[in-house]
């Protein structure tokens, strides 16, 4: 179930209504949480206006590593690349008016709005890629259906490498694929917080998501049968394209390529990735759903003498190289129960410890996607930040 898919019944307008008051709101917001205060100051007598008028600040933490092979993540530590950020104000109405931030509000991590009806949802959406949503007046239905334009290729880009700080204020250094996708969060509930100066004050707490998830893939290690195996090159199928789920990717055996593409989906193999402590991962975001990702290892190796691979590769009496082969994970199960649907803002980690997956001969196809062998590994899935 898609953020958009969850989205609760919007919360009343939100009216502040004084007889010799004039109500002024200030928000703040942040992509990580988001504050709204409210000022309320004597103003000359006469009748209330129709809407309270709202001051609005939308703020962002100066403070989540893929393309290829990188370290595993751990929760908390993925700090976001800011590229660009939309801000709607919708009413109870689902009427809604959005913002984009110029390179300087995105540096300064701050965007003012004056004097604007005080909305009762606020939504941010940063980092859209080649997707671009709409600004100005639109609706709720409109921000739901823009959304479904995210692409996957945009999840898992190239790193990304500042020499010195951008106009957009991110800091220098190396920005991978993780760090770059799609984040969205949003918020109906405002709660009042104690005044600092005598002013009315709440709060909206926001809490924002990636729209994806990511897979943390170790490397595979010689069973039983297997006197050598070596990994050649990694393949991520079956994935949607698009964050609406319209298409998506599911190559078999029948139909696999003969050269694999997109490029983000397919790895060398890296001799960092060691499934042991200080191991790299192949890594790959997409996005969630009942499509289950498949991980595909291109290998090679030495059968033992008397074992036989799954396309019949092998001898009675003497051990058998082989090259140009292949391992297929068609499934994943977390404390022993298999997983069904695959959720944002999760990690999925497999394969990144005890030297990675044993695998014994019967698992080795002569294409990838064997209909008639399964395997099925166990993951450990962590939340993407810090509850």
């Amino acid at each position: 179930m898609t953020f958009i898919q969850s989205i609760k019944k919007l919360t009343p307008f939100y009216y502040l209504n004084f007889k010799t008051m004039k109500m002024k709101t200030y928000f703040v917001a942040a992509l990580a949480t988001m504050t709204l205060a409210a000022c309320s100051k004597d103003a000359e007598t006469g009748a209330p206006p129709p809407a309270a008028k709202t001051n609005f600040s939308v703020s962002l933490p100066g403070a989540l590593e893929t393309y290829g092979v990188e370290d595993p993540q751990a929760a908390g530590q993925i700090a976001p690349y800011y590229e660009n950020v939309v801000v709607y104000l919708v009413d109870a109405g689902n009427n809604a008016m959005g913002y984009s931030w110029t390179d300087a509000e995105i540096s300064a991590k701050q965007k003012r709005f004056e004097q604007v009806v005080e909305p009762a949802k606020v939504i941010v959406v940063a980092n859209t890629g080649s997707t671009s949503l709409l600004t100005g007046p639109t609706s709720l239905a409109s921000i739901e259906n823009g959304l479904k334009n995210l692409a996957v290729a945009d999840q898992n880009r190239a790193v990304k490498t500042i020499g010195a700080a951008d106009v957009k204020g991110n800091a220098a250094g190396d920005y991978l694929s993780v760090q770059q996708v799609a984040l969205y969060g949003e918020q109906t509930t405002f709660t009042s917080e104690t005044p600092t100066d005598g002013h009315t004050l709440k709060k909206a707490a926001v809490e924002l998501k990636s729209l994806v998830s990511r897979f943390e893939v170790g490397t595979v290690k010689a069973g039983t049968g297997l006197d050598a195996l070596t990994v050649e090159a990694v393949y991520v199928n079956f994935f949607y394209n698009d964050y609406g789920q319209t298409s998506s990717q599911n190559f078999s055996e029948l139909t696999w390529p003969v050269t694999y593409t997109p490029a983000w989906a397919t790895d060398a193999a890296n001799a960092a990735v060691t499934s042991q402590t200080g191991t790299k991962a192949y890594t790959y975001q997409v996005f969630a759903g009942s499509l289950i990702p498949h991980i595909i290892y291109k290998v090679s190796g030495t059968v033992s003498a008397g074992y036989k691979l799954a396309d019949g590769t092998g001898d009675a009496d003497n051990s058998t190289s082989f090259t140009g082969k292949y391992i297929t994970v068609k499934g994943f199960r977390d404390s022993g129960s298999l997983i069904s649907e695959i959720e944002a803002h999760k990690i999925y980690k497999m394969g990144l410890a005890d030297s990675g997956i044993e695998i014994t001969p019967d698992k080795i196809t002569d294409k990838p996607e064997k209909a008639k062998i399964d395997l099925i590994v166990a993951v450990s899935v962590a939340d993407w930040t810090v509850a």
